[in-house]
């Protein structure tokens, strides 16, 4: 490859990694803070909402995964990276593992509210709901908190290399 195609695959991975992980937290924020609050005001019927919200999110898992996938390739593809890859400092590792975790956590989460809590959700009796839905309020906040110090970590990494 010649040296703009080699710049355009840098590019495009920094593009699908930053923007990946932008998208991720502000779909986050939106469902958790804004979405769910104001759609659940909206119908009289607890059993209402939940139909709504079962269609709003129905297919959504494999887009996020895949998008969850995309990130974490495009950060590997960018830690083996010349200008990219992982400095032989101790801080600097510390620092990218500490962005690990935190891409770790997020992912973990959102494993678990997809294939645990939403069925545990979609059978639920009207006693059980407001414990699960408490829950994933939690594990949402979880999610963007973990999510933003990953990003934030990822600024340090780039500070920190310049």
């Amino acid at each position: 490859m010649d040296a703009v195609h080699i710049r355009l695959v840098e590019v495009a991975l920094l593009v699908v990694h930053v923007l990946g992980g932008g998208v991720w937290i502000g779909a986050m924020v939106f469902s958790i803070f804004i979405l769910h609050p104001r759609a659940e005001t909206f119908f009289a019927r607890a059993v209402d909402f939940e139909h709504f919200i079962f269609h709003v999110v129905h297919g959504a898992r494999w887009k996020v995964a895949a998008g969850i996938a995309a990130i974490a390739a495009s950060g590997v593809g960018l830690s083996r990276w010349p200008g990219h890859s992982v400095l032989d400092d101790g801080g600097y590792r510390a620092l990218v593992a500490a962005k690990l975790l935190c891409f770790c956590v997020s992912a973990g989460s959102f494993s678990y509210v997809s294939w645990v809590l939403w069925p545990r959700r979609a059978f639920a009796t009207a006693s059980e709901l407001p414990a699960l839905k408490a829950r994933f309020w939690r594990i949402g906040v979880v999610m963007i908190v973990a999510n933003a110090a990953n990003m934030t970590l990822g600024i340090a990494a780039h500070v920190w290399r310049a």
